[in-house]
């Protein structure tokens, strides 16, 4: 998102996802042909493309050596501290996107010291001041602005990295850099301020050993690289290390930082104490809208959180009674014609550090699967080219997610089902991007039934370009002996022992694979893909929503950088596939071609056109054809603008029985910022699904309503609306925020649901809730 953001964004055409119409987007044809052509075509001759482009002198893998500074520095974004003079100054940027490690638009000068409980950062960011894109949010809300910032692999592995950044103002973003991608959910504790100035704009960053984890090493030597990201035209990114399009290991790529002596990472307490006040109300009859309206009691709960850095590299946590609750509910998804659970990401807090090693090709972690623990454990340990993570809770309610050949089924969410979890995660880093991972869940239940699951995964690049990744598990699972649990599922059996969907206390075993060899390079690149999941596979731990499946694919994509205004990149490539289950029949093949591009404007277009033939519920659906069509622009400060459209034949799923229809599905959203204090961000979902002959099956929409209003750097007022016409409820979740840093916040909300019970707008409260929620970090 923030880096090789041209690579990483073609995310709407690179691989198939369900458009929440039908099963994923596939194509027909001869596919063993066709895989094999298209590998022939990556492996033999992608080696043979020239690279061209302008050549430009860069800092590839520079170092800076720097001092430390006789006293502490004011952070107030002047940078008149009498500790800068005598800071080392880096420059020589170099732009890697769109431009190809050219010399960017505009001068950026970077100074950096130290002292022995911070590292210090001044950047200078030069620019015309009436540009500058700039606003007043919460943090992790600004990558659309102007920003600076710096990446840092403190062990110097590569395995992985700390990203921190801010906007003009000093608005925080942080995150995690890995191999597999970025993890924008991690928190920091660092302090930035930032002021535009009449030739720019300048920001300085105090980041704290003690937030860091490192090698307790008298004379550390990290991988470091500093980046700018100028919005205007196109999305220009620059970075004082240069970074090689035609190397995908952008961590190998880091400078080095050295010069620092006898610091030392956290090995402090910490307490993470958490109240919440709230009360609840609602009808008594939630189908009648007259009904008398009853209030709850008032509620209060405590929680505790207590981290320990045991070594500068171990860090042990504790949670009582965690508040696991959302200030912010889930967006609503359209589940109207997929047959599949949905997924929903991972926000609360004790789950993030080491949430990247628990992230495997297979998702075998889930961790919204320990839903409401008593008390929940957690250690984390990177010690020189081994990482470790464990997770166990104890949980009250646990949801428990069934998967089969065409559908899952969840139970637990709405009953009182306690468990104990148990989470471990060893890995070993061989550099150069590589890596030896083993992995080892297991949950039991309360009244009877577990679920274990042991995986071994890695990944091996070679050659520079190609890369070689697998993961292998194996699960055994005993089922709960309660078949009132069990009273929705499919009346079906699987596996050779012909097991039953009910819970009925069965125990079996089985086991998934993954593998992938890719080529990731300039211009060509490609990826050959197989999974297979046993018809007795479960991840008790995880979210695997489908089983009794094998599947290939490949996909290829020749991306084209013209010198040009107009077009800065363009990407035709093409997937294609066969998906089938363990008694040999055909469940899906597609072919499906597209393209993605960045234009003029920062503009991203995507588009892509999909024939298939699948099979469900025992019938056959040939000659499926749909196309897509993605457009997404940040060509103004003001205004940024988006709309998705797709439309085809797919198969009507939940029709007794299936049968063929066409599917019109519409997303439209912006960013519209009418101040730099003030974001409306609203967001429109529409599905049409017909019959072939006209008679319509589903058209309806939600939509979302996000407002943001920023009164202080810490202190803001958000309103959700939101409106779900497949169930005809409208909530209204108005939300003031006091946040002092990552960890120490002050909420006051409610979230207000009604129902519309006539058309048009004749809509009555069903239910409400209020709260005050106060967290606040010591630090000792």
């Amino acid at each position: 998102m923030l880096l090789k953001a041209g690579r990483n964004g073609k995310t709407a055409t690179d691989h198939r996802y369900d458009n929440g119409f039908g099963q994923q987007m596939s194509g027909t044809g001869n596919i063993s042909f066709v895989i094999t052509a298209l590998l022939f075509l990556g492996i033999f001759f992608s080696p043979l493309i020239s690279v061209s482009g302008e050549e430009f002198t860069s800092n590839f893998k520079p170092e800076v050596t720097i001092e430390s500074t006789g006293s502490p520095i004011t952070i107030d974004g002047e940078l008149t501290d009498g500790a800068w003079s005598s800071a080392t100054k880096v420059t020589g940027f170099s732009e890697f996107e769109p431009g190809d490690n050219v010399q960017p638009p505009v001068k950026t000068e970077v100074f950096i010291t130290y002292d022995q409980t911070h590292l210090y950062l001044g950047f200078v960011a030069h620019d015309d001041p009436s540009k500058i894109r700039a606003s007043y949010q919460d943090r992790d809300q600004a990558f659309q602005d102007d920003f600076v910032g710096v990446l840092i692999d403190t062990y110097g592995n590569a395995s992985w990295a700390y990203e921190m950044f801010a906007n003009p103002y000093g608005i925080q973003m942080d995150g995690r850099w890995m191999s597999s991608g970025e993890d924008m959910s991690f928190d920091l504790l660092f302090h930035t301020e930032g002021r535009i100035t009449e030739q720019g704009y300048q920001v300085e960053f105090a980041i704290p050993f003690r937030s860091l984890r490192f090698p307790d090493n008298t004379s550390p030597s990290w991988r470091i690289t500093f980046i700018r990201t100028h919005p205007r035209e196109h999305r220009g990114q620059y970075s004082w290390a240069a970074l090689d399009r035609d190397n995908p290991c952008v961590l190998c790529q880091l400078g080095y930082l050295r010069g620092m002596r006898n610091i030392q990472s956290g090995r402090n307490f910490e307490f993470l104490p958490e109240t919440v006040v709230s009360q609840a109300g609602e009808r008594s009859d939630m189908d009648d809208p007259v009904s008398e309206f009853q209030n709850d009691p008032v509620q209060g709960e405590v929680s505790l959180g207590i981290k320990y850095g045991i070594t500068p590299t171990l860090t042990a946590d504790l949670a009582f009674n965690p508040d696991y609750s959302q200030v912010e509910a889930d967006p609503a998804q359209i589940d109207v014609n997929t047959t599949f659970a949905l997924h929903f990401p991972e926000r609360r807090p004790f789950f993030q550090e080491g949430s990247d090693l628990f992230d495997t090709y297979v998702n075998a972690v889930y961790t919204r699967s320990i839903n409401d623990p008593i008390v929940a454990a957690k250690l984390t340990g990177r010690m020189q080219n081994w990482s470790l993570a464990y997770i166990g809770a104890r949980d009250r309610q646990s949801p428990i997610l069934v998967p089969f050949e065409e559908e899952s089924e969840t139970v637990g969410a709405e009953k009182s089902i306690p468990s104990v979890s148990n989470i471990f995660r060893a890995q070993r880093n061989l550099g150069n991007d590589s890596f030896l991972g083993v992995l080892l869940t297991d949950r039991r239940l309360d009244n009877g039934g577990s679920g274990s699951l042991l995986s071994a995964d890695g990944g091996l690049r070679f050659l520079r370009n190609y890369r070689v990744e697998w993961q292998l598990l194996g699960s055994h699972t005993v089922e709960p002996s309660d078949t009132s649990l069990s009273s929705d599922f499919p009346d079906l059996r699987f596996g050779k022992e012909d097991h039953t969907a009910v819970f009925d206390g069965e125990s079996f075993s089985g086991h998934a694979l993954y593998a992938e060899l890719s080529r990731d390079a300039r211009h060509w690149d490609w990826d050959l893909n197989y999974e297979e999941y046993s018809p007795a596979f479960r991840a008790a731990n995880g979210f695997v929503t489908k089983n009794n499946n094998r599947e290939i694919s490949v996909s290829t994509d020749y991306e084209f950088r013209p010198e040009s205004n107009l077009v800065k990149n363009l990407s035709p490539m093409i997937n294609v596939g066969r998906e089938w289950n363990y008694q040999g029949v055909r469940k899906d093949e597609w072919i499906r071609p597209g393209f993605w591009g960045q234009f003029f404007g920062q503009t991203n277009v995507a588009g892509g056109y999909i024939i298939s033939s699948e099979r469900f519920e025992d019938l056959e659906f040939t000659g499926l054809r749909r196309w897509e069509l993605n457009i997404n622009s940040n060509f103004s400060d003001i205004l940024k603008p988006g709309f998705y459209i797709s439309s085809g034949e797919t198969v009507a799923r939940n029709e007794d029985p299936p049968i063929s229809a066409h599917s019109v599905r519409l997303s439209i959203w912006a960013d519209i910022k009418p101040s730099q204090r003030l974001i409306v961000h609203p967001d429109y979902d529409h599905l049409i699904l017909k019959k072939k002959d006209g008679t319509t099956l589903n058209d309806d929409f939600i939509f979302r309503t996000r407002i943001n209003y920023q009164l202080t750097r810490s202190l803001y007022l958000r309103v959700v609306t939101q409106y779900n016409g497949f169930d005809d409820q409208l909530e209204i979740d108005p939300l003031l925020t006091y946040r002092i840093n990552a960890f120490s916040v002050i909420y006051l909300g409610s979230t207000h649901d009604f129902k519309e019970y006539d058309r048009p707008a004749d809509f009555r409260q069903m239910s409400r809730q209020i709260f005050f929620k106060v967290r606040y970090l010591f630090q000792i």
